[in-house]
């Protein structure tokens, strides 16, 4: 299992985010994007595994290590974009 330094520290800043927001206002809440790298076949922040549901970190574009999303949306559900989902700003591909 890899942790790279900007995954401690974009676990960090959700972690403290979320703390600091009123219980009323959790509802409210924006849309929360969680940036991390492919691990295996899915995408890891910090210590949780997300399995892809856009593009892949299993496929040609994949591989351990290679940047991944995690969009929690709106409406209660949550979205992971993996490499090749062909969207730049959600699954870049650095």
């Amino acid at each position: 299992m890899q942790f790279s330094l900007s995954s401690l520290l974009i676990a960090l800043t959700i972690a403290s985010s979320v703390a600091a927001t009123p219980t009323g206002e959790a509802t409210k809440r924006e849309a929360q994007t969680g940036r991390g790298d492919c691990n295996g076949t899915s995408c890891q922040i910090v210590f949780a595994n997300f399995e892809c549901n856009v593009g892949s970190c299993a496929g040609s574009q994949g591989g351990d290590g290679k940047p991944c999303s995690v969009i929690d949306n709106s409406d209660g559900t949550r979205t992971t974009y993996c490499p090749g989902c062909g969207d730049p700003e959600k699954c870049p591909s650095f």
